[in-house]
């Protein structure tokens, strides 16, 4: 956007951080088992080296892919939720260290050693993070990373506007609203209204001035800008389509002329070659490793409802192409999907949610009369998604992407809602891993959206462990 420095430490340096935490509190474990504490166990002698040498890189590697799937690496996470995926990648990790320890005979790991290791690995990672935030805050402050904004405009895009900016209080300090209204915006101060705006630059420091205001003539946009450049402002505005772009514009420049349009899928060329080798591999692996599971649950389907063990379904995937979708059947047979039709249209049309009170609301059918015991078990644990994987392997979808559409929603889609038919559907994907059915649907659009656009290989591994763990740790619908 409008930033002077990089706004988030890379990727890579969290990574290497984190490693050597880890090497740190391995030793400080160590060091308290076997010489601190080492009267106090009836297993004495030197540190096994040997063992532990051998298990490190396997184990430190493994913490760092969790931590990656649970999030602890998302730019802008918080503090909290930084502590709680690092809480989690850790727990995860060592709950494999123990099972594996017990399996494999060979080795034998001291569980006090894992004991000590535990809390220290935690402390040192979220004390590092902390130190790192810090230090953030400090170079953005000291270097003038952190810019102060004067916005132009009180109407809906710029009290959004507004809101992130103070969100994102390490970048962005909101000094004030050029605005026809005395009072505050979005609890932000109206210094003036336009007419004002020659004094406000001169008497206050800012850095940038930003024009969310959508009926400013020629004349003021003009106006607006000579005063920036005669007090050494930035100036930047909010163009007129972005409801068409959805706050994802794209600028190029031909021969000085700006020209601006929507940014397109990223899943395009070589990017495309490697996610579908991706999908061929991984689906390989998980129908062979899956198939015992398969079977009993098709057995389990069988036993406790009359009818075929799948369900096939037409759904719209990749540029509207309608093509033949599979999962396990959890429902009963012939049932009427009126209900799932009208509470579908108004999810889209009016962003109703299906449960709302005092929980969060959820936009989904909650106890679904429809759907038998054993087919509660299996949506719990997305189960009944397994078969998607044949879909997967076929071509007709992806492990990561947009949710494959029904018919039906796709009649009261509005023009920007297809965007999501840019790459085919998956079986789970950024919207699923950030909310699931708690997101209306004009969120889950986005998202998708978001997802498109920024598309990485290393997106897609996130993505995949972190569904692992809301499948597992999180209550889904």
């Amino acid at each position: 956007m409008i930033r002077r420095h990089a706004s988030t430490l890379p990727t890579i340096a969290l990574v290497l951080i984190d490693l050597a935490g880890f090497f740190a509190a391995l030793n400080l474990a160590i060091w308290l088992r076997y010489d601190v504490f080492a009267a106090s166990f009836l297993k004495q002698g030197p540190p096994p080296w040997a063992q532990i040498t051998e298990a490190l890189p396997v184990v430190a590697l493994f913490w760092i892919g969790v931590s990656a799937g649970v999030g602890s690496y998302r730019p802008g996470t918080t503090a909290l939720g930084e502590f709680n995926a690092v809480l989690r990648a850790t727990v995860l990790t060592f709950l494999g260290v123990l099972s594996a320890s017990f399996f494999y005979r060979d080795a034998s790991y001291s569980r006090a050693m894992i004991g000590f290791l535990i809390p220290l690995l935690l402390g040192v990672t979220f004390c590092s993070r902390l130190v790192l935030r810090m230090l953030r805050r400090r170079a953005l402050d000291r270097f003038g990373g952190r810019l102060k904004v004067l916005v132009v405009g009180d109407n809906a895009t710029a009290v959004n506007l507004l809101d992130g900016m103070v969100r994102a209080e390490e970048l962005y300090e909101v000094i004030g609203v050029v605005a026809n209204k005395h009072g505050a915006v979005n609890g932000v101060p109206v210094l003036g209204d336009f007419e004002s705006l020659e004094e406000i630059c001169r008497n206050q420091h800012v850095d940038t001035l930003v024009v969310a205001e959508r009926d400013l003539d020629e004349a003021k946009v003009l106006k607006s800008i000579e005063i920036c450049l005669r007090h050494q402002v930035t100036w930047t505005m909010v163009p007129r389509v972005h409801e068409l772009l959805v706050d994802r514009a794209r600028v190029d420049m031909v021969d000085g002329i700006p020209l601006v349009g929507m940014r397109c899928t990223n899943i395009v060329g070589f990017n495309w070659m490697m996610k579908r080798a991706l999908d061929i591999v991984a689906s390989t692996v998980l129908l062979l490793v899956g198939a015992p599971l398969m079977i009993g649950v098709a057995i389990a389907i069988r036993l406790s409802s009359k009818g075929p063990i799948f369900y096939v379904q037409e759904r719209v995937g990749y540029r509207g192409e309608i093509f033949p979708f599979i999962k396990f059947r959890s429902m009963h047979l012939n049932n009427d999907n009126a209900i799932h039709r009208d509470y579908t249209r108004q999810w889209i049309t009016e962003n109703k949610a299906h449960t709302e009170g005092e929980e969060q609301a959820v936009h989904k059918i909650v106890d679904d009369p429809r759907i038998f015991k054993v087919g509660k078990f299996i949506r719990r644990y997305s189960i009944d998604e397994l078969p998607q994987l044949f879909n997967v392997f076929r071509g007709d979808m992806s492990l990561i992407g947009p949710r494959p559409a029904l018919a039906y929603e796709v009649e009261v889609y509005s023009e920007w809602h297809r965007r999501r038919f840019e790459a085919p559907p998956g079986i789970t994907g950024l919207w699923q891993v950030s909310g699931r059915n708690r997101l209306s649907f004009e969120q889950m659009i986005e998202l998708d959206i978001e997802y498109l656009e920024n598309w990485s290989l290393w997106t897609d591994i996130q993505i995949l462990f972190r569904t692992v763990s809301v499948v597992l740790f999180e209550k889904a619908y």
